[in-house]
Formats: C-alpha cells, structure tokens, sequence
C-alpha cells in the first residue's frame, strides 16, 4: 500500500510541475513570441497539451487502473511525438532560407572601407555601387530591388513567403546574417524604419549594436541605410554615434 501510495503520489506530482510549466508558458508566452513565429508557439502548445493529457492519463491509471489505461499513457505520448516531429520537420522546410553572400559588381576595388557605416541616401542602387567586387546579403523591406540584380536578402515581412522573416524575430535574423557573412561581405540593413514601428527605437539598437560587434570580429562589413525624416533627431544622434557615416559626397561621387 506504502509502495503504491508512493507511486501515485510521484505521479501527482509530474502531473502538478508540467501544469505550472504550462501555465508559465501561457502566462509569458509574448516573450517567447519575440524570437520564434506565432504558427510555431501554436503548435508547440498543442504539442504541449497532448504530453501534458498523457500525465494525466498516469495518475488516473494509479486511481482507477483498467488494461486499457495502463497503455493510454504511452499512446498519447508516441502520438505527442510523432506530432510535434511532424510540426518540427514542416516548420524546417518552409523557414530554410538561403542567403549565401554573391558578389555584386566586378572589377574595381571597393570604394566602401570595412566597418560599420549609415547611409542617409536610400536609393540602394548607389549603395551597391559602394561596394564593387565585394560579396552582399540584404536585410530589406523592399526585397524586388536586390532580387532583379541577383543580392540574396532576407524579407522584412509577417506574410509567409519567399526568404520572408518576421521583423519581431530580431534573435533568429541576427543568427542568419552573421552564420552567412565572412570578411569580404558586405551586410546591408534596409527598412529600419519598419524594424522600429514593430520593435521600438531601443530593441532595434541593440540588435545592430549586436549585428556590428560580430561582423567587425569576423572582419565584414554593415551599411545601415536609414531616412533621417522617418526617425527622431536623438534617434539619429544615437545612430551617429555608433557609426560612422558615409557623407552625401561620398554617395553621390558614384553617381557621375
């Protein structure tokens, strides 16, 4: 009686610690939605609720135990794993996105020095003329003018579609362009206007404060390119301050 008393009770309490931790799930799960897709989290959770019904299944077998509640448990969980395999597989295919740097414009050397820059001019075709001979990937709100010429870039965008990334997935687009850059890659940042409205002015420091400490040590190079008039003057100071920028002269030499 000892044994089994000790036995449901073990059973009991798995049963109580997986509800707190679903319940924590639940409760934050806006943290969790900053670095991976809502679609994701909603089948984690469904994934999560079916092993949580197999230790409830546990502790109704040691209450009222039957032939078939003592196999119930390990159906539910083969069915939990076979279901979130399946979930893991799919998301896997749909977000494989391949942004293997390739080189832009030949012959010539780079007018573009290495480090990290801001640039006030937003046609990126002058931007790209920066960087002759240099390898680029784009990180882009616009992705139709780096797609016609052949940059691979990452779409800024919460529609399902090709190379698109949620702009509130900050951790997994850091992940992206720093596994993809080397030290003859040029990272271009287009559209942190749009990264801001979804993430706020701080957030999105961070994330390039991050981006450009790990490109430097892997000798990259990131151009930010941003329109003064959509940000607020102490937004753009603090953008000046941690980047040097690349003068309208500079820009506009290559168009001649």
């Amino acid at each position: 009686m000892a044994e089994f008393m000790l036995k449901l009770d073990i059973e009991i309490l798995k049963f109580a610690v997986v509800t707190l931790a679903l319940f924590i799930l639940y409760k934050y799960h806006r943290i969790f939605e900053i670095t991976l897709p809502p679609s994701l989290l909603r089948k984690g959770a469904v994934v999560t609720l079916v092993l949580w019904l197999s230790f409830l299944a546990d502790v109704v077998n040691d209450v009222y135990p039957t032939e078939f509640t003592k196999i119930l448990d390990d159906i539910i969980i083969s069915f939990a794993l076979i279901l979130g395999t399946y979930y893991l597989v799919d998301y896997m295919r749909k977000v494989r996105v391949r942004i293997v740097p390739s080189r832009v414009f030949n012959g010539g050397d780079p007018t573009l020095a290495r480090g990290t820059h801001i640039v006030t001019d937003t046609d990126v075709s002058n931007v790209l003329k920066l960087i002759r001979g240099k390898k680029a990937i784009a990180l882009t709100r616009n992705p139709e003018s780096f797609k016609e010429i052949g940059v691979p870039y990452l779409w800024l965008s919460k529609v399902p579609s090709e190379n698109a990334i949620d702009p509130l997935r900050l951790p997994a687009i850091l992940h992206k362009l720093i596994e993809n850059a080397d030290k003859d890659t040029v990272v271009i940042v287009e559209g942190l206007e749009y990264l801001v409205l979804e993430n706020g002015f701080n957030s999105v420091m961070k994330f390039l404060t991050t981006l450009k400490d790990n490109l430097l040590v892997k000798g990259a190079t990131l151009v930010v390119i941003v329109d003064p008039r959509a940000l607020e003057p102490s937004q753009m100071a603090v953008l000046r301050r941690e980047f040097s920028e690349l003068r309208p002269e500079m820009v506009n030499k290559q168009k001649a």
